[in-house]
């Protein structure tokens, strides 16, 4: 087994035990420059109400804003990379630009899982991640990613006392002494140099430094399903009928088509559920 090999067999294990990885240099300059230019263009033209909105997000514009990010999801070396940790055949789901502006306040602790009804995901089974896709080098300083190990299948103090996931108050920083914005317990700061990709599961309780630079900070992170057809029914057919913009769609269809989510079974969706409740020990 060569270098590379043993190397994502060790991040396939911390995906599986801590809930997210480093993926070092995945993303090539000639798409890092890409990626800038579409990103740049998708800014400039977003209102300020949306950052107002969005306060402590920066931005959360989806994908579907701009043809050319169908570029970024169908990277040869991001769906080599997954293949690598043993995701043959991922769907993807949506994705978002998320760029902090200069001196912008700190991301929230969150988790996004939306299927807390399934027992799979009380396991190490990873049902939906995000691969952020950092476009500038990013420490603590600028925007940093914050995580709590394996808090993804065990519970921590902060599920007993957040709110629901992105909600507006939350967005907009009314409450900066909120718990949400403060330290956790076990957090883990995740910097990164720009190309690099963190892969996490949705279910993991998740946050980021503020940007205290004087540059904006713009992460694409890009929601996949990485074992669609291990998944339970229920959640493929829920998956599935999310479907994309019929015009996006279209425009990028051959090469999107291999990576949309379908499902023809007689299974019913899933209920959306965000909250773990009681059963996540």
């Amino acid at each position: 087994m060569d270098r590379l090999a043993v190397d994502l067999v060790d991040k396939r294990r911390q995906l599986d035990d801590d809930g997210f990885c480093l993926l070092e240099g995945i993303i090539d300059e000639h798409m890092l420059a890409r990626m800038r230019e579409v990103t740049d263009e998708v800014l400039a033209q977003t209102d300020a109400a949306h950052f107002d909105a969005k306060r402590s997000q920066g931005s959360v514009i989806p994908a579907f804003e701009h043809p050319g990010m169908a570029e970024l999801v169908v990277h040869p070396p991001l769906l080599a990379a997954l293949n690598g940790l043993g995701f043959a055949d991922p769907k993807w789901g949506s994705g978002f630009i998320i760029s902090k502006p200069p001196h912008s306040p700190p991301l929230f602790w969150h988790q996004d899982g939306r299927f807390w009804d399934e027992p799979a995901c009380f396991t190490p089974q990873t049902i939906q991640c995000f691969l952020m896709i950092y476009l500038v080098d990013t420490t603590p300083h600028n925007g940093c990613l914050r995580v709590i190990p394996g808090s993804h299948i065990n519970r921590h103090a902060l599920h007993d006392k957040l709110d629901e996931a992105h909600d507006d108050a939350l967005g907009k920083m009314e409450d900066p002494q909120h718990l949400a914005f403060q330290r956790a317990e076990a957090e883990v700061d995740v910097p990164v140099r720009a190309g690099d990709v963190v892969m996490g599961s949705a279910q993991l309780l998740h946050a980021a430094h503020g940007n205290r630079s004087n540059r904006r900070r713009t992460n694409i992170t890009l929601w996949y399903y990485p074992a669609f057809a291990e998944m339970p029914e229920s959640i493929q057919a829920f998956v599935a009928q999310e479907g994309w913009p019929d015009d996006w769609y279209q425009a990028n269809r051959k090469k999107l088509e291999p990576l949309r989510p379908v499902y023809t079974g007689p299974v019913r969706p899933i209920r959306h559920n965000r909250n773990p409740g009681a059963a996540l020990k």
